[in-house]
């Protein structure tokens, strides 16, 4: 069925100009888990952690033997009713990440750092224990691999 589109209505064009989406006055206070990723760095363990919007004063880190974990909570705005809302993608609430850590970590000389958002965990690794890269070789497809089969 096909309806008139009133030009001059402007909550119509609003309602058009998100994708016909229904507004309704909500936000999401829950348990949420913000994206990490983990790698080795000049012989340390870093661990980024993204969290826009949380202060670093609402975060706790704690390492017990080889498992870390971060806690935290984003914070809806105080000063914005919570009744004004009409959406957002936004997640708030408490989180928590725990991590079981390598063994080969000197966690007692665990360093966190907070710029942009972004928290960084760094834990250096003992010495002779970073792991090394290995080649993949490519053979031709006449020659045999270790199986004995062929490509």
């Amino acid at each position: 069925m096909l309806a008139r589109w009133n030009r001059w209505d402007p909550w119509e064009l609003f309602g058009r100009t998100l994708g016909m989406m229904e507004l309704q006055p909500t936000t999401r206070m829950t348990t949420w888990f913000p994206p990490m990723e983990v790698f080795y760095y000049k012989n340390a363990l870093v661990l980024r952690t993204f969290l826009p919007g949380v202060q670093p004063k609402d975060v706790d880190i704690s390492v017990t033997r080889t498992l870390l974990t971060i806690k935290g909570v984003r914070k809806l705005e105080p000063e914005i009713p919570r009744d004004d809302y009409l959406f957002s993608e936004i997640a708030y609430g408490t989180f928590e990440r725990t991590l079981t850590l390598p063994e080969e970590l000197k966690t007692d000389k665990i360093q966190a750092k907070y710029f942009d958002g972004v928290l960084e965990i760094t834990i250096p690794v003992l010495e002779g224990v970073v792991a090394k890269k290995v080649a993949v070789e490519v053979v031709p497809s006449t020659e045999k691999i270790l199986t004995g089969a062929t490509r």
